[in-house]
């Protein structure tokens, strides 16, 4: 009882201060400057009342319709600006981009602008610089390697799957994505289960709808006695870092013992001598940045091949397009990455896929550096600004009709998104959903890949048919039920397939080679194939930490059942 009290103190005191901090933290407008539009806030909470907890974004949207391509509001003293508008976007954070690059504090990832820790999430500092600039370099030297033929391997794994096991499709979307992204990280995919788990965690523990600090800011005041969500974040990172530095590990034994596989810290370890491209930055630096790009495309590539498969229930049409197109090209065969220059209508829905149901509607939030004024109106040091990718997306003078999934907009020469010639376009390069400025994505070649192999490769194999109930009709699937964190993911559909013609044989054999030594794998990754040291030792520590996260977890969700 008396720990209550004492929680419910705190509260209040952390409440009352943050009032008056931004009661007389309120700056005066620059002579000439006039104040953003937006809806009237209430005192201390602002608008935050007015925000569901799922799908947040349709009601941004909404305000954005009523106050203009930029706005602002505020949530518990904090001001927040949104864009709708691609022009304002691009003015802001791409040509203003020397006080619009800052990422804002995370109340629940508190260290996430200085640690190193989180690159994309990174302030605009020297460690991000570093961190940015080797990202930039080990994707570069790796594009040469052709690393493409890890997604396919992983593509021709999920086909089979998805073929003969459809009602778990969310399952296999997310091996694949996490599968596909530990081999381009670090040459197997033995670590994806891990990477899963503390992938879903730092989401969880970034995300406004997924932890209560990230809404009501001053809570991160509380100790971590009273803050539940804090103790599972140090668990869930405890599990990051043995994992990274288990994977740095086993990749280094690999090169000792000459059968390391080309990946991202394999590109590292390489040039690392006297002189080498890599001689002055440290192990934990490339540690953690290969770490959080492998935690990036985990997060992101998931959820527009999901989206995929709804757009196919719901535009079928655009299926049997898809497979007219494949088999005119591929004459039978499963596409490949070489042939994306004769597939411009499989590049088209991949666009499509990402405009129709943006996987990060809300967009990653920029923070001000400096006050600024922009077509007069006044933008404070500070504020949270956030570039909507659903508004952008549904600006009906570029994308007519924008409710409707249309990859003919990429592809003919009637539309304004249109662009030539074919066998270049449409791809995903300077697209909006990846960025603006110099926190563009860097990661936007992996992300094509991945989606023109995986959307292309189920076209080719199977017809994506609505689940029929015992009456012969069709169950109905949502159009926009998308989960309520930053990453949005369709909620669960059900729906069948149909093995296409020819393809069975064909499937399980493609199946078959992309599996075989997985075990070994496995095995060299546990280090049971490998001599004992400071890998087994690592090995051991992590399988301890992931029991205790799980443990907590566990906890945590029984709590979070209790409480309700």
């Amino acid at each position: 009882m008396v720990g209550l009290v004492l929680v419910v103190a705190g509260v209040l005191c952390l409440g009352l201060y943050q009032l008056y901090v931004s009661i007389t933290t309120k700056k005066k407008l620059p002579d000439g400057a006039k104040p953003l539009p937006g809806p009237m806030n209430l005192p201390f909470i602002g608008r935050v009342h007015d925000v569901p907890g799922e799908g947040s974004w349709l009601k941004f949207h909404e305000w954005g319709q009523k106050y203009g391509p930029i706005y602002t509001m505020d949530m518990f003293g904090s001001t927040h600006i949104w864009i709708s508008s691609e022009s304002v976007a691009t003015d802001l954070l791409a040509r203003r981009s020397t006080i619009y690059s800052d990422r804002p504090v995370i109340p629940n990832l508190p260290d996430n602008r200085y640690s190193g820790n989180y690159l994309a999430l990174a302030g605009r500092n020297d460690t991000w610089k570093r961190q940015r600039k080797l990202a930039h370099g080990l994707m570069s030297v790796s594009a040469a390697q052709d690393l493409h033929a890890y997604p396919t391997r992983e593509r021709d794994r999920l086909l089979w799957l998805m073929a003969t096991q459809p009602a778990e499709y969310r399952e296999w979307i997310e091996q694949f994505t996490s599968r596909t992204v530990a081999r381009l990280s670090w040459g197997s995919a033995a670590p994806a289960d891990t990477l899963r788990v503390t992938t879903q965690g730092l989401l969880e523990t970034i995300s406004p709808a997924g932890a209560l600090p990230n809404v009501v800011s001053f809570l991160a005041g509380l100790p971590r006695w009273a803050s539940p969500w804090k103790r599972r974040e140090a668990a869930r990172h405890a599990v990051e870092e043995k994992l990274f530095t288990r994977c740095v590990a086993s990749v280094r034994e690999g090169m000792e013992g000459g059968g390391a596989r080309p990946s991202f810290v394999q590109t590292f370890l390489s040039d690392r001598s006297p002189g080498g491209k890599y001689a002055d930055v440290e192990v934990w630096d490339a540690m953690y940045t290969v770490g959080q790009m492998a935690i990036a495309g985990a997060l992101t590539i998931g959820s527009p091949i999901q989206t995929f498969l709804l757009a196919m229930l719901h535009f079928p049409e655009w299926q049997r397009k898809l497979q007219e197109e494949i088999e005119t090209v591929c004459e039978g065969r499963c596409p490949q990455w070489s042939d994306r220059e004769r597939l411009p209508m499989v590049r088209a829905v991949v666009k499509e896929v990402l405009r129709w149901r943006p996987p990060v509607p809300t967009g990653i939030p920029h923070a001000v550096e400096k006050d600024d004024v922009y077509e007069g109106y006044f933008i404070p040091k500070g504020a949270t600004i956030h570039a909507l990718e659903w508004s952008i997306t549904r600006d009906p003078v570029t994308y007519p009709d924008p409710e409707i999934f249309n990859p003919a907009r990429w592809l003919e020469e009637s539309y304004p998104t249109y662009r030539a010639p074919l066998t270049t376009y449409p791809n995903l390069a300077n697209y909006s959903q990846f960025g603006f400025g110099r926190r563009t994505c860097q990661g936007v070649s992996i992300v094509e890949q991945d989606l023109f192999l995986t959307m292309g490769g189920l076209a080719w194999a199977m017809d994506i048919t609505p689940k029929r109930r015992p009456d012969g009709s069709a169950v109905p699937v949502h159009w926009n039920d998308f989960t309520p964190l930053l990453i949005a993911k369709p909620a669960a559909f059900e729906f069948d397939v149909k093995i296409r013609k020819g393809r069975e044989t064909v499937l399980r054999q493609m199946h078959e080679e992309a599996a075989s030594g997985d075990d070994l794998e496995e095995q060299a990754f546990n280090g049971q194939a490998t001599k004992e040291g400071m890998f087994a030792k690592e090995a051991s520590g992590l399988s301890e930490v992931e029991g205790q996260y799980h443990d907590f977890e566990k906890g945590d969700a029984h709590m979070q059942h209790t409480q309700c």
